[in-house]
């Protein structure tokens, strides 16, 4: 059976971990590198992603994943 995979027009494959989106390290990047328009840097250390859903990343400390936190309500800065 094949699963519905939102954050497939981006190159990406939806995963989770106990529950909680997340993204390697490395789609990070990648997304960052062929998909500008979904990456937004905030103040140099808070990074959002806009997939599925406007997403806050959370980077864990000794994991090559990042969680994902939804942010309902957050909309792109236009810049």
């Amino acid at each position: 059976m094949v699963e519905d995979n939102p954050w497939q027009a981006l190159g990406l494959i939806h995963s989770t971990r106990d529950g909680q989106p997340v993204l390697t390290e490395t789609s990070l990047w990648l997304l960052e590198m062929q998909h500008p328009e979904a990456v937004e840097r905030e103040g140099g250390k808070v990074l959002y992603v806009y997939l599925d859903k406007p997403y806050r990343v959370v980077r864990l400390r000794d994991r090559a994943y990042c969680e994902l936190v939804e942010t309902p309500g957050r909309r792109k800065n236009s810049t």
